[in-house]
Parts: C-alpha cells; structure tokens; sequence
C-alpha cells in the first residue's frame, strides 16, 4: 500500500514545512512499475468525480499497458446523477455517517432529531467546484433530506453551486427556525478551508458571517476532517474491495 497525492502545491508544502517528500502521481506510478507490481488499484480518497479526479484518472491511464490489471475505484461519494433528485447508496452512507459524528460530538443522544428539537442545525461545508460533478453537494443535500435530517444543511465555499452560497445556507436555516449552528467541514481533511474560510477570524469566514446575522443563539465550529470518521474510513475499505 502506497501513498501519494494528486495537488502538487500540497506537496511542496509539506516538503518545505516537514521535511517529509510525498509522491506525486507519475512517481508513485513510476515507483510501482520499478517494483514489479502487476495488479494495481487507485483508491481515491477525493469526495467526489471533480476535476482532481479527472486528472487521477488520465495519469493512470498513461501507465495503463505497464500492469496486468487495473482498477480505479469510487471516490466517497460514488457515481454522479443526472440531477439534484439523483442519490446513491453512498451518498446516503456518508450522509448517515458524517451526521451521526456530528451529532455525537454535539452531545446529542440520538441521530438528528434530538438536535432538531433543541433548535440546532448542522452546516457542512464543502469545496465547492465549477466542475459537472458540483450537482454532488445538490444530492448530498437530497440525502440529508431523504434521511429525514431536515437540520442538515449542505454549503461550498465556492458558492458553486449558487444555492450553496454562504448567504444562501444562512437564508435557509434561518428560515427552518433554528436558532443554534454548529458548521463542519465536508472535506476528508480539515485544511486551511476549515481553519480559516470556516472557523476563521476574518469577517468573511462563516462563522464570522452567521454571528453577523444576527439570528442564532450560538455558532460553533466542529473542525475535523471526514477522514478521522471510523464510518468514513470503513466506506473506503469498501470502496477498495468493491474494487
């Protein structure tokens, strides 16, 4: 089992910060062929089919002829639908998964319901992306829904898609009636996005944003990334030997 990373900047940060060289895809590549691997499987830990997982893709496919065999498998929340009302398995799972963390961190015993009626809502905030994939966080929304978590919400950074918007998620919660928000990170790992667009100090952060509303109680901040959930973790054990 081998590791690398698809965001070259990520790396050479790393490696100017830690010390620590992580491959990129051609020498992870390059690194599996010199050693005589015959059957590879690409396990993405992307949340979805984005543009970083394009480009996964065409890079395996360079290397394709040098192995026996290989498998890309799905990203974390599977296959893209046709449209917001298109939701998958594990969408539902990740949706069912990613809320029970939440949850459980908040001090709420059940599922949603009991944070529903003490008035609180979760915001998961994602990336965000101009790519066809962003539908995604659309049905992630449909899911929450589907699951009857009516105080989950789903928001981007990038706003794309345009209901997605900061603005636009503290319109919605504040017209469901809620008058506590707890924001979390839709992302496998709690980066700068989570640290800074989300739980920062600057006026445009999120949370900055919702206590200027001046419609919630409380605004608190959970950071921590998708990838520390055991559930989530498990999902891409799964995802590898559907693989």
């Amino acid at each position: 089992v081998r590791r690398d990373f698809t965001a070259q900047i990520i790396i050479n940060h790393v490696q100017a910060r830690d010390g620590e060289k992580i491959d990129n895809m051609d020498q992870a590549l390059d690194r599996a062929v010199a050693n005589g691997v015959k059957n590879l499987v690409v396990q993405p830990t992307h949340l979805m089919h984005g543009a970083e997982y394009d480009e996964m893709c065409e890079a395996v496919e360079q290397y394709r002829d040098k192995f026996d065999s290989v498998a890309i498998a799905e990203p974390l929340l599977g296959e893209v639908g046709e449209d917001a009302t298109v939701i998958n398995a594990d969408k539902e799972a990740v949706a069912a998964a990613i809320t029970a963390e939440a949850v459980k961190v908040a001090g709420y015993d059940d599922a949603a319901a009991a944070a529903a009626a003490d008035g609180t809502a979760f915001v998961f905030m994602g990336h965000g992306t101009s790519h066809t994939a962003k539908v995604s966080y659309s049905q992630m929304q449909t899911a929450m829904q589907t699951l009857g978590y009516d105080n989950v919400f789903i928001g981007t950074v990038e706003g794309e898609p345009e209901d997605t918007a900061c603005d636009a998620v503290i319109e919605k919660v504040k017209e469901a009636g809620y008058t506590k928000v707890i924001l979390r990170p839709l992302m496998v790992v709690a980066g700068d996005h989570a640290n800074n667009d989300m739980a920062g100090a600057d006026e445009d952060s999120w949370l900055s944003q919702f206590n200027a509303a001046g419609c919630f109680d409380s605004v608190d901040t959970q950071i921590a990334g998708l990838g520390e959930i055991a559930d989530v973790q498990q999902l891409y054990v799964d995802r590898t030997k559907a693989a």
